[in-house]
């Protein structure tokens, strides 16, 4: 019987679901997660008070947005705020990195190097290759 692999460590599985949620939140994924909750509950709220057709026409048209709606396109603003203060910030930096000193590198002097060789080496050949040799019992 060949050896079974044996199962992952749960420290090392907690470690990689953390990371998981941390780069989830770090892309703001948790405001999409949370539409989805508001777009199927109004789904659902508004399938009982009409039809299918008309469910989906005003979960979407944005004109009929419950609270959890609002409050994730304030919690979106407000992240894409915070946003673009840092790019400003980070254009700052920027512009501080274009005003520095230029560094000039020189290299080394060094023996050139010539293919002269090489190009004299290839010549057009003009002759078909050999035959291959007979093979035995086959002549």
């Amino acid at each position: 019987m060949p050896p079974t692999a044996s199962p992952p460590r749960p420290r090392l599985r907690h470690a990689q679901r953390g990371l998981v949620l941390l780069l989830c939140l770090a892309l703001g994924l948790q405001w999409a997660l949370l539409q989805g909750i508001a777009w199927t509950g109004m789904f659902i709220s508004f399938a009982r008070e009409g039809s299918v057709i008309e469910a989906v026409e005003k979960t979407f048209d944005g004109q009929h947005a419950c609270e959890l709606c609002k409050k994730v396109k304030e919690g979106t603003q407000d992240s894409n705020n915070r946003e673009q203060g840092t790019q400003e910030e980070d254009a700052a930096k920027g512009l501080a990195a274009v005003l520095t000193g230029t560094v000039v590198l020189i290299p080394p002097a060094g023996d050139t190097i010539s293919f002269a060789m090489i190009r004299g080496m290839m010549v057009k050949r003009n002759e078909l290759p050999e035959p291959p040799p007979p093979r035995r019992g086959l002549v």
